[in-house]
């Protein structure tokens, strides 16, 4: 597979201001370093480590590292980022909603932070981009995706989505509504054509008619593809009389870094790419954290355990904000789990197949692409999950 050329504006970064809100005083910058070895090209984005080397007054030497996400593939995917806007509400969240967030906390006296700092460059690149702080510098990890969340993992990442749900209500509460470009993210109808064709079922419903218990499902699963969109749009609607918070919509495993404490313990989670975060119900982020990335003996057993610890954790942090409005109930919850059993069946057919992949490379072309949709649907972890999963949901009358 040919790697794609390096892009031209690697040769002209230039960091100042972003050294300068972290160190936040005089200092000299001696190198920029892109590490151009380790960059990393996805089908829409390219991530590239940047070190800095940066001399104080006192002549001694600091190190700062960084990472840059930035736009990069073909016309197709160029086209498919702008008519999302997911740099656009990207570069909102970073900037502007996390800080506010957890400024909140602060304001009650605790320090949490949701994700890497996001900075600026010195001088436009020609293309969207966000600048973080490297966490893998300071002890974060990802767990291996095809393991998936382990139950002290699942447990930090519910814990982090509850403070992050929280907190957007308490701003709801205080501020005002989030903008439309966060509050409907990428479901509006001027979005139609894309999501048809990111949503395009052909590969999926051809490979579940080979599967052994397959014909039983196909039927039905034909006649739902044919207005999914449409019952899409209608889902991520929110319902005013329902309970509602800023959900990540993106919260699998490749998306959530975690820092070690003691010996097999989990210290910290910190949540990554914020393209496609929407207003609406927290089961959507519940179905979308625990049925693409938790553990197969987790993700179904133990869900409505999950569900709770979720629910334990987003209360707690509703009356630390000082929350002034109705406090949601379980079953509340619950019964928007009920409702919701479209994402449930979203996350299965389009999210877990991707994480369940054996051999998981960078989308760095449509045709690349395309051979990786058939791969996804014949993995045989895939399909014995789906074997298990799809019953589970049948049971729970998520398929109606």
């Amino acid at each position: 597979m040919k790697v794609p050329k390096i892009p031209d504006w690697v040769s002209s970064l230039s960091l100042n201001q972003a050294v300068q809100s972290i160190l936040g005083e005089e200092h000299h910058n001696l190198t920029v370093i892109p590490s151009v070895h380790l960059i990393q090209f996805r089908n829409c984005t390219v991530l590239l480590p940047i070190r800095v080397k940066v001399q104080l007054p006192d002549f001694t030497v600091r190190k700062l590292s960084f990472v840059l996400k930035a736009t990069h593939g073909s016309d197709f995917q160029a086209r498919l980022m702008s008519q999302l806007k997911l740099f656009l509400r990207e570069h909102q969240v970073y900037h502007n909603v996390l800080p506010k967030l957890e400024r909140l906390y602060r304001e009650v006296g605790k320090e949490i932070s949701f994700g890497p700092r996001a900075f600026k460059l010195d001088h436009n690149i020609g293309v969207q981009y966000i600048l973080m702080e490297d966490l893998k510098s300071q002890g974060y990890r990802n767990v291996e995706r095809q393991e998936g969340f382990n139950g002290e993992c699942l447990k930090q990442v519910l814990k982090k989505l509850a403070q992050l749900h929280a907190a957007s209500v308490v701003y709801v509460e205080k501020h005002g509504a989030f903008s439309n470009l966060l509050a409907k993210g990428v479901y509006t109808k001027a979005n139609r054509s894309v999501l048809r064709e990111l949503n395009d079922p052909e590969i999926f419903l051809s490979q579940l008619r080979r599967w052994r218990m397959g014909d039983h499902f196909h039927k039905r699963f034909v006649e739902k593809e044919q207005d999914l969109v449409d019952r899409l749009l209608e889902l991520h609607e929110p319902d005013p009389n329902q309970f509602n918070v800023l959900n990540h919509c993106d919260c699998w495993v490749n998306n959530v870094m975690f820092k070690p404490g003691d010996v097999g313990h989990v210290q910290d989670a910190a949540l990554l790419d914020f393209q496609v975060v929407k207003y609406g119900s927290p089961s959507i982020d519940l179905y979308y954290t625990i049925l693409s990335s938790a553990e197969k003996d987790i993700k179904l057993l133990q869900f409505d355990d999950m569900v709770q610890y979720y629910f334990y954790h987003l209360l707690d942090n509703l009356k630390v904000l000082n929350f002034q409005g109705t406090l949601p109930q379980l079953h509340d919850l619950r019964e928007a789990l009920n409702r919701n059993g479209l994402a449930a069946y979203v996350v299965v057919t389009r999210a877990l197949p991707i994480a369940m992949m054996n051999q998981f490379e960078d989308e760095v072309n449509e045709r690349y692409a395309s051979k990786m949709k058939c791969a996804m649907f014949t993995n045989r972890k895939y399909i014995q999950a789906m074997k298990e999963i799809l019953p589970w949901m049948e049971e729970r009358l998520l398929l109606n």
